[in-house]
């Protein structure tokens, strides 16, 4: 794969889109972090409608806020996990 060239084909391309390359390359090990911000539920959402099966990866610093826990286990909820 020469990334130069599929960094050109994505460069303008919607989130849906560069979501939905990545799923095609790497299927069932495709996952995402997400640090459970407000900024978080978005990219959730996108992902999640292209691949609702997503592997999301949390990383807990011990230095989050009760109320990101409490985002995360909501989201955890709406998505049925």
């Amino acid at each position: 794969m020469d990334l130069e060239i599929e960094n050109q084909k994505l460069d303008q391309a919607p989130a849906e889109e560069v979501i939905r390359w990545t799923v095609d390359r790497f299927g069932q090990d495709t996952a995402i972090s997400s640090s459970f911000g407000a900024e978080s539920a978005c990219l959730l959402h996108l992902a999640t409608r292209v691949k609702p099966d997503i592997k999301v990866v949390f990383v807990d610093t011990g230095f989050l806020f009760p109320e990101t826990h409490a985002f995360k286990e909501d989201l955890k909820k709406r998505r049925g996990r």
